[in-house]
């Protein structure tokens, strides 16, 4: 149970840095992220990233970002079409602290 704890306030810090770094790269556009998992999922497994957006073309490519970013960071997406729960971040007006966008930013 202490693993799952450990991972899910990772997860936490993890969608949070990507949604304040997806932010600051496209001002006014994410509103909010959210990261579902299945219930049954493995501690380093999430499910889904849905990116809630102003601009509903951009959509697709903020998604696949927060994806590689997500799995830079070591999450590995496991999609099986069963229950999920959600965590999610709004971002709306956020500013990006220089720590975050800065782990972003290698390679992207």
């Amino acid at each position: 149970m202490e693993r799952t704890r450990a991972a899910g306030k990772q997860l936490e810090a993890d969608a949070l840095a990507v949604a304040i770094w997806l932010a600051a790269r496209t001002p006014g556009i994410l509103v909010r992220l959210e990261i579902q998992r299945h219930h049954g999922c493995e501690d380093h497994e999430i499910a889904y990233v849905v990116p809630h957006v102003t601009e509903r073309q951009t959509r697709r490519k903020l998604r696949a970002t927060a994806e590689r970013s997500l799995q830079a960071l070591g999450w590995t997406l496991k999609p099986e079409g069963r229950d999920v729960w959600s965590i999610s971040f709004r971002v709306k007006g956020a500013r990006c602290p220089l720590t975050s966008a800065s782990r972003q930013s290698r390679g992207w």
